[in-house]
């Protein structure tokens, strides 16, 4: 019963008032909703992915379906009785996309041993920015208030609307003179390149930016929550934070961060996604106690990540996103516990799923797109989360709040900061309200806004 009972938690908890009624998940049952089962063997034999998938119609959209042998069925049946049938299992559908099945059990792994974007069954069949374990969940709530009579709908924001978490990375912030420099050496921009290493002479790096970052929230009614990296030496080569935490210059940063009411949080360095005295440790070099994590680079080890979040005693995580594409990686716009494999049940800490990374955008190993292509491909999953009142997780580092890029943006195209601007824009017109993670995740886990 794990599965329906992983799944039932998070439908509850989007919508509280449904505990009250009930459906049956099978054949038999005295409820007069019935949500038919799968009874085959793909979980039992542990397959990463279904062989098949079918496509129904539901208000005008097209979704997956899994698990079933049959695609000649209508989705729902209502009976003149005023019974009704959901005739594929949703159940079994939302529970493996919303536990990462396809992760834990799949072979596919990337250099940083993170499981990789174009194996997934999001990426394979083109819905990895629409949250269909919303749909689901939705569908079902439509069938409970039809057949009871009931209204389900729950404002979790305290806005009858979307919530917006904006957070930072703060991986560089004395590499602008070096990273920029090179690139405007190359392009022949002498006027930019005297100007970022002159602000590098005078101690002042062009990335190092953070008031910067948390004025621009802060003009969009925005707090932004910092994810530091602890750790300043390179792991098999790869590199981890250009600075040292540890000193006072950075201690009294975070201090300051605090101060304005934004949140400091913890950016695992390289290793820690296996290694829980690692991540402490890390942990222990922040100025404050983190409530949170995001590991560097998106790193998660699906077979190992998980229990080392558990016993870290951290209230939520931000790292499940995919690296390669914007949109969402367990197919859900709101906050959910991640499921654990060994014992077959929920973690007790909370996964703000991360859905929109700058990166993401403009890299050329990932979608490689310039700014105003970006901004067009960002709307529909931000119609999503606003469809179903969710929670849009942001990560804009902050050098992308600079003049000075890593990749220069072409001539006539917005900075990169414009477009988080734009972005912040909509949000705040379209009535989202504003969260740092740690607010958002006590708000999930408690019901009420803090």
């Amino acid at each position: 019963m794990y599965i329906y009972d992983f799944t039932l938690l998070h439908f509850h908890l989007l919508y509280p008032k449904s505990k009250a009624l009930s459906f049956n998940y099978g054949a038999g049952g005295a409820a007069k909703i019935n949500i038919k089962k799968y009874e085959g063997s793909f979980f039992e034999k542990k397959r990463p992915r279904p062989q098949q998938v079918f496509w129904k119609e539901w208000q005008g959209v097209r979704l997956p379906l899994f698990f079933e042998e049959d695609d000649q069925q209508e989705l729902i049946t209502y009976h003149p009785d005023g019974s009704a049938s959901i005739n594929y299992d949703i159940i079994a559908s939302a529970f493996f996309l919303l536990s990462g099945w396809q992760e834990y059990y799949g072979p596919e792994r990337d250099r940083f041993h993170r499981y990789t974007y174009k194996a997934s069954v999001q990426a394979r069949y083109n819905f990895i920015t629409k949250p269909v374990v919303n749909y689901y969940f939705e569908m079902l709530r439509e069938v409970l208030e039809k057949v009871y009579g009931a209204n389900l709908q729950h404002d979790h924001w305290g806005n009858n609307g979307m919530a917006t978490c904006l957070t930072c990375n703060v991986d560089r912030l004395h590499s602008a003179w070096h990273v920029a420099g090179k690139q405007l050496l190359y392009h022949a921009k002498a006027f930019d390149l005297t100007k970022v290493l002159l602000q590098k002479a005078v101690g002042k790096d062009a990335w190092f930016n953070l008031p910067e970052v948390m004025a621009t929230a802060e003009k969009y009614g925005a707090k932004t929550t910092f994810f530091f990296l602890p750790s300043n030496q390179r792991y098999n080569g790869h590199p981890n934070a250009d600075h040292d935490l540890t000193k006072l210059k950075y201690q009294n940063l975070m201090q300051k961060i605090s101060d304005r009411r934004h949140e400091v949080a913890l950016q695992g360095s390289f290793g820690t996604a296996n290694d829980l005295v690692q991540l402490k440790s890390d942990r222990g070099k922040l100025a404050q106690q983190a409530q949170g994590n995001r590991f560097h680079y998106l790193c998660f080890q699906p077979e190992t990540t998980p229990q080392v979040l558990q016993q870290s005693n951290l209230a939520y995580d931000s790292t499940l996103g995919f690296s390669e594409h914007i949109g969402f990686r367990n197919s859900y716009c709101h906050p959910f516990y991640p499921f654990d494999f060994k014992n077959r049940k929920a973690h007790t800490y909370l996964e703000l799923p991360l859905m929109l990374m700058d990166a993401s955008l403009y890299d050329v190993n990932f979608m490689h797109l310039k700014p105003k292509e970006a901004l067009e491909k960002i709307q529909p999953m931000l119609e999503e989360v606003q469809k179903f009142r969710g929670l849009l997780t942001i990560l804009w580092h902050n050098e992308n709040y600079s003049k000075y890029n890593e990749h220069p943006v072409p001539k006539g195209e917005p900075s990169w900061r414009e477009v988080l601007e734009t972005i912040l824009q909509q949000l705040k017109a379209a009535g989202s309200e504003f969260y740092t993670c740690a607010e958002a995740a006590a708000i999930s886990k408690g019901g009420k806004q803090v």
